[in-house]
């Protein structure tokens, strides 16, 4: 019997990959965010560094509070192409539009642009959590066998850091490039580069490129666990829907159309206004032509978020491995915040920036290739363990590097990388092994809320990072760039600098191990849940 179940559940790699696109196209905007928000708000749209930290700590706590409720729906979501699967069609174009207009430049007053930067960010991130919690939970039901969606959640992480790759090492040479379109910088390597308009066009290609993966996950992926009403959905179908719907033809032949006049009749910044505007109204129309047909909000079930919630909260796994999110989420944060200004005045040269940040992505994609095998050996709670341990060792070294070391810098980050490559794909295979353990613990089988509610502490642990990260410069009395021009930084802020890229995160990686210690689900344990779901299935 478990034969047929193995063979049942194994999924083809074209599947897997698929699947992994959805996290390189995510990782697009959430690596922006880690690496390059900061730096944006501060030295490109002119907000103060305890601004903008005050701003997205609070928009993220806001977002962070909506995932639940997210989740909640997701849950509850009933269509023909399933639960989760949907919103991958319905969420990517709104995410693309409000990710795109998080790195414009408004030419407003400083009031008016913090108020435009609080607007967008908002909406960006509420875009974000309604693709991503529905794409995260969709890993939780691709398939029955825990070791099946470890080598998922494998080649999701292995497309996550390769999008991470795109964004570490072309983000400032795209910059440059446009940023030079049309000014006198082309062709002039000392004359200004125009930041503002190299970071929009720059996350317009990833918004494009983010979109296409996006609707490729959708096509292509199936949801097989805990279905209550069968899928009438494949890609045939899909594609035949997506061919011959006069309601979609009609708006994109309406869309070309009324770009075209607005190209030919309007200047560039008004056509970016309006063609977001209309793009947002369309996808709306289309989301709600599709789902007047498929999709419905269950409402047979007996049970509410409450119940949920309190089932949620008495899941000891779960509770784990969301307060280990948080502290490992906080001090990533605030390590990849400081990444560029600890660069720029403690090592005294920006130059490395992309290559530093390409080798240990890199290295980690490497690292990657092994987690079924280290899984396997180690169990998931050891291994990740000694993943946060080398990670505390890595900081402590960056601790006593001189400037002048970068050689070594670069081979603690590719070491890093290399042992830490593991580290997401086993964390979110044990989110959905949570998922198992409520259904068997508890009876009910919450995926979406699960995974949303590991999105909540995530993005909380990010968001308190990113805020430290800005209240911090701050403190050490950091000076931003003046008309452009970069100050002099006092010896005080220098090694600040150096503290938060350092020890500072080094606290938060310690507690993490403390937390992860706690987990109770072993492999035996994991096994056992295993054999009891499928008993009751059967039965």
């Amino acid at each position: 019997m478990n034969g047929s179940k193995n063979f049942r559940d194994r999924l083809s790699v074209t599947e897997k990959v698929a699947y992994g696109f959805g996290d390189m196209a995510s990782n697009l905007y959430w690596k922006l965010q880690e690496y390059f928000l900061l730096f944006f708000y501060t030295d490109v749209f002119g907000n103060s560094p305890k601004a903008t930290g005050t701003m997205v700590l609070i928009t993220r706590i806001w977002d962070a509070v909506n995932d639940p409720f997210i989740g909640y729906l997701s849950d509850r979501t009933r269509t023909s192409w399933g639960r989760f699967r949907p919103y991958l069609l319905w969420m990517s174009v709104p995410l693309a539009i409000t990710g795109t207009l998080v790195f414009y430049v408004p030419d407003l007053g400083p009031t008016g642009k913090l108020v435009y930067a609080y607007a967008t960010y908002t909406l960006m991130m509420l875009a974000y959590s309604a693709i991503n919690i529905p794409y995260g939970a969709l890993m939780g039901v691709i398939s029955e066998d825990s070791l099946e969606r470890t080598s998922v959640a494998t080649y999701r992480f292995v497309f996550a850091f390769l999008g991470g790759v795109i964004v570490q090492y072309f983000t400032l040479r795209l910059v440059e490039f446009f940023g030079s379109l049309g000014s006198s910088a082309v062709g002039n390597e000392h004359a200004e580069i125009d930041q503002a308009s190299g970071f929009f066009w720059t996350v317009a290609l990833f918004s494009a490129i983010a979109t296409l993966m996006f609707l490729i996950t959708f096509a292509v992926t199936r949801e097989r666990v805990d279905q209550d009403q069968e899928q009438d959905s494949s890609f045939e179908a899909d594609w035949y829907f997506l061919r011959t719907s006069w309601k979609l033809h009609q708006l994109a032949l309406v869309g070309v159309a009324s770009v075209a006049l607005m190209a030919t009749a309007l200047d560039a910044d008004a056509m970016i206004w309006i063609a977001g505007i209309y793009v947002a109204l369309s996808i709306v129309s289309f989301a709600v032509s599709t789902a007047t047909k498929t999709f419905c909000v269950h409402s047979g079930s007996k049970s509410v978020l409450r119940d949920d919630v309190d089932h949620l909260l008495r899941n000891r796994p779960w509770i784990v491995l969301c307060v280990f999110g948080l502290f490992h989420l906080a001090g990533s944060a605030l390590r990849g915040g400081t990444l560029i200004f600890y660069f720029k005045y403690f090592v005294g040269d920006d130059g490395p920036i992309a290559a530093f940040l390409t080798a240990g992505t890199i290295s980690g994609v490497f690292g990657m290739l092994f987690t079924r095998k280290l899984t396997g050996l180690l169990g998931k709670k050891r291994l990740m363990i000694f993943i946060k341990l080398f990670t505390t060792a890595c900081l402590l070294a960056f601790f006593f590097l001189r400037p002048d070391q970068v050689a070594l810098m670069f081979a603690i980050q590719i070491a890093n990388g290399l042992i830490g490559g593991p580290l997401s794909a086993v964390l979110w295979a044990m989110y959905a092994d949570v998922a198992d353990y409520s259904q068997w613990k508890h009876g009910r089988r919450t995926t979406g809320l699960v995974f949303a509610a590991a999105s909540f502490s995530q993005k909380l642990g990010a968001a308190v990072g990113v805020a430290m990260t800005g209240f911090l410069l701050a403190g050490i009395l950091y000076v931003p760039p003046v008309d452009g021009v970069d100050q002099q930084q006092a010896e005080f802020t220098v090694q600040g600098l150096r503290w938060m890229f350092s020890l500072i995160p080094l606290v938060f990686s310690v507690v993490a191990v403390g937390v992860l210690a706690l987990y109770p689900i072993d492999e035996s344990l994991l096994k056992k849940i295993e054999q009891d779901l499928h008993g009751r299935k059967v039965d």
